[in-house]
């Protein structure tokens, strides 16, 4: 029988934001950086102190979801 896997799971799998590499301080949730060739990929240990989805549409609505920060020990 095979042992079970305890891996945590891919890289992807811990991903809580997207950073673009060229244009400083823009973030992208996960729903709108992942398919984003290029991007710099963000764990909540990245982003102590979090940040907001700067995506956007051509008639100004912006995303702005809250992105996870890492959370404090207890």
């Amino acid at each position: 029988m095979p042992e079970p896997d305890h891996n945590p799971g891919p890289p992807q799998a811990h991903v809580v934001a997207y950073q673009h590499p060229e244009l400083a301080g823009v973030l992208l949730c996960h729903e709108h950086g992942e398919s984003w060739a290029g991007l710099v990929p963000l764990t909540a240990g990245d982003l102590p102190h979090g940040g907001f989805c700067g995506w956007g549409t051509s008639d100004s609505h912006v995303c702005g979801r809250a992105l996870a920060t890492k959370k404090p020990r207890q």
